[in-house]
Parts: structure tokens; C-alpha cells; sequence
């Protein structure tokens, strides 16, 4: 007996063979626990390690860092996910105004997503360029953030690093992008698109 159901199939048994067998969508990419867990554990290298290094006078931030290189070369789901998952745990382990590293990082996401409609086709340069944008974003949120909770933060001293901060996360985001990529396709998750 055959228990396959086909598509027009609204038989209860069409419907549980269906519910057994789901269609995979082209170019859907699924959740998995490994990568919420790789997301919490980018939370907690971040809280352990963004406050003690520092270059140039500013602090890296591997978050924003990874939500960038996630959102640009495995998606907009992936890197939502990311962006709450991780910001949400960095948020508990680091002193920042509750909710306010997950709203920057999915604001970042968003933004990071659609400019790769635009230019995501620049493989190599455009997790880069995203990241300095982001962090530029991701600063002027935290500033905003800080002002409204009446935590107010030297504005003069804080624009000035805004820049520097955002060229050091895209220094990191530079040289961990090929680590990225090459993740990407052994999971086979990443499709190139040529710039022409």
C-alpha cells in the first residue's frame, strides 16, 4: 500500500504523509540548536573579551562583529536570530540598559540585510563595508539608548570614537570573513553571486 500523498491530496492520509515527509523550499535554510548555541557563545567571548582589549583607544565589538558576517552570508532569518540570541545574552553578562544590545543588533540586522539587496553581490567587500556602517548605527543607537534611560554619556568624547570603533569592527569583520565563507561552503549554505 502506498502512503505517499500527492499535492492536491486532502485525504487524511494525503495530510499525515504530507505532515511525515515535508517539501524542502529551495534556498530555505533551517534553525538549528548549533547555531543558537554558537550565538550564545559569541555573547559570552564578547562579554569576556570586548572589555579587555583595546586598540587605539576604542573597544571591538565581536558581537555586532558576528551578526554582520552571519546576516551577510547566511541570511536575514540566521542573522535575526543571532541578533536576539546573542544580544539578548550579552546584554545579561555586560552593563548595558536591558534590551538595548538586542535592539541595536536586530536594527543592525535589518540594515545589513537589505543594503545586501543592493550590494550583496560584492562577495568579498560588502560584509566589510556593512560592518563599518553598522557600527556606526549600532553607536548612535547605544548613544540614543543612554541619553533616553538618563544615562547620559560625554557626547563630544563618544562622537569621536564612533569612527575609530567602526574601522577597528571592520578590520575584525575583515579578517574573519574568509573563515565565514569557507564555513559557508562546507555547510553548503553559501551561493556565489558574481558582482557583474
Amino acid at each position: 500500500m502506498d502512503n505517499s500523498a500527492g499535492p492536491g491530496d486532502d485525504t487524511a492520509a494525503g495530510i499525515l504523509g504530507r505532515a511525515a515527509h515535508p517539501r524542502r523550499v529551495p534556498g530555505a535554510r533551517v534553525i538549528t540548536y548549533t547555531s543558537i548555541l554558537l550565538a550564545i557563545l559569541a555573547a559570552i567571548i564578547h562579554a569576556g573579551l570586548a572589555p579587555v582589549i583595546q586598540v587605539a583607544g576604542v573597544y571591538p565589538d565581536f558581537i555586532l562583529v558576528a551578526v554582520v558576517l552571519v546576516t551577510a552570508v547566511f541570511g536575514f532569518t540566521q542573522g535575526l536570530i543571532w541578533a536576539f540570541v546573542a544580544g539578548l545574552t550579552a546584554n545579561v553578562l555586560v552593563a548595558a540598559p536591558l534590551g538595548s544590545l538586542p535592539l541595536a543588533l536586530l536594527i543592525v540586522s535589518a540594515v545589513v540585510s537589505g543594503g545586501g539587496i543592493l550590494l550583496g553581490r560584492l562577495v568579498w567587500v560588502y560584509p566589510v563595508v556593512a560592518t563599518l556602517v553598522a557600527s556606526v548605527v549600532a553607536d548612535v543607537i547605544a548613544l540614543l539608548v543612554s541619553q533616553v534611560v538618563g544615562d547620559p554619556i560625554n557626547m563630544a568624547d563618544a562622537l569621536d570614537l564612533i569612527l575609530p570603533a567602526a574601522v577597528l569592527n571592520a578590520a575584525i569583520a575583515g579578517l574573519l570573513l574568509p573563515f565565514v565563507r569557507l564555513a559557508a561552503h562546507r555547510l553548503g549554505v553559501l551561493e556565489e553571486r558574481p558582482a557583474w
